[in-house]
């Protein structure tokens, strides 16, 4: 079991996060968000409090890692909030001795890049679009659930087992720009060093 806390800025957004693993297959995180360059409401009312979201995310193995087939997880983002931050994500992982490769599909925010046709919509009409309104949060938005854009996404991860470093690379898909959040992003590849 793990139990990590953390906190990132980068404006406008802060978050604040929890999150549990209690079974090696399961991760849930609650997440506090402050969005700097939004009122919490009519300045009367906040005066210069700006707005705050939380959020509730959920991730389940359902499948493990093999010698031949990779893991695989389903996740939700910002389940029963407000809608600002949800998303809906399948992942797969596969290890290559210290390489780390990671592909997915998401929706929501992480389908905003829209580098693909939504693959459950000949499944079901429902799945061509998502409501993109934002409701009051406690509510579950299942009709919107996997529906609308849908875009691949994915990392890479490489441990540097003597120095205890890994350094992480990945394609974001969620386009801060082009949903007004950002002026301007110049990559959509984020590095990192864990």
């Amino acid at each position: 079991a793990q139990l990590r806390f953390n906190f990132s800025s980068s404006f406008p957004h802060e978050f604040t996060s929890l999150t549990a693993s209690p079974f090696n297959w399961l991760e849930t995180t609650y997440r506090y968000t402050e969005i700097k360059n939004k009122n919490y409401g009519p300045s009367a009312y906040s005066n210069n409090q700006s707005l705050k979201d939380k959020g509730f995310d959920v991730k389940v193995r359902i499948l493990r890692e093999s010698y031949f087939l990779p893991s695989v997880a389903l996740g939700l983002r910002d389940v029963a909030g407000t809608g600002l931050f949800s998303s809906e994500y399948i992942v797969s992982s596969k290890k290559f001795n210290n390489l780390d490769v990671s592909l997915g599909v998401g929706w929501g925010i992480m389908g905003t890049e829209s580098n693909i046709s939504n693959p459950l919509k000949s499944f079901s009409e429902s799945f061509k679009t998502r409501n993109d309104s934002l409701g009051n949060g406690g509510e579950f938005s299942l009709k919107n659930w996997f529906s609308g854009d849908a875009a691949l996404f994915g990392g890479l991860e490489y441990d540097l087992p003597r120095k205890g470093l890994r350094l992480k690379l990945e394609y974001d898909t969620s386009n801060p720009d082009y949903r007004n959040i950002v002026p301007d992003v110049k990559s959509r590849i984020n590095l990192g060093i864990n």
